[in-house]
């Protein structure tokens, strides 16, 4: 027997295009300023808001995410401000992930209402280790 396939509310349809329509304002930001918010590197999530909306408005807070550099959208759908973004990009001392102690775009997360999000490695894909140990955690836990 087929299932029947759910589609999703307006609302959540709304809130992903207005998240999305907020990634593309920042990214246009990121861009014209790009003297001043790119000093180093910064890439956006350009070309991938769709996916990482999608994904992030879908995780819930306990929930553990890895994201990379490039994930700007992805923080907008588990619930991250532009402002607090912005705060993390221009290294402040209340940026939410490390208090401007770290690199840009290398998010860490502990919030009782969001995901979780491991402190990240510069290169791209080594997500793929510290995640599979927190998987292999999880599921440990799960058994016992």
């Amino acid at each position: 027997m087929a299932s029947k396939k759910q589609s999703p509310s307006l609302a959540v349809l709304q809130k992903a295009y207005k998240l999305m329509c907020t990634a593309k304002a920042m990214t246009d930001i990121y861009e014209k300023n790009k003297d001043i918010t790119s000093k180093y590197v910064h890439a956006t999530s350009r070309g991938h808001e769709a996916v990482q909306i999608a994904m992030g408005i879908q995780l819930r807070p306990e929930d553990w995410v890895s994201p990379y550099y490039r994930d700007d959208a992805l923080l907008l759908g588990i619930g991250m401000t532009p402002y607090e973004l912005m705060l993390q990009l221009m290294a402040k001392k209340d940026d939410p992930f490390s208090g401007g102690r770290s690199y840009y775009s290398h998010p860490s997360l502990r919030r009782d209402d969001m995901p979780k999000i491991l402190h990240q490695s510069s290169a791209t894909g080594m997500q793929a280790i510290p995640t599979t140990g927190v998987a292999m955690g999880v599921q440990y836990l799960e058994k016992q």
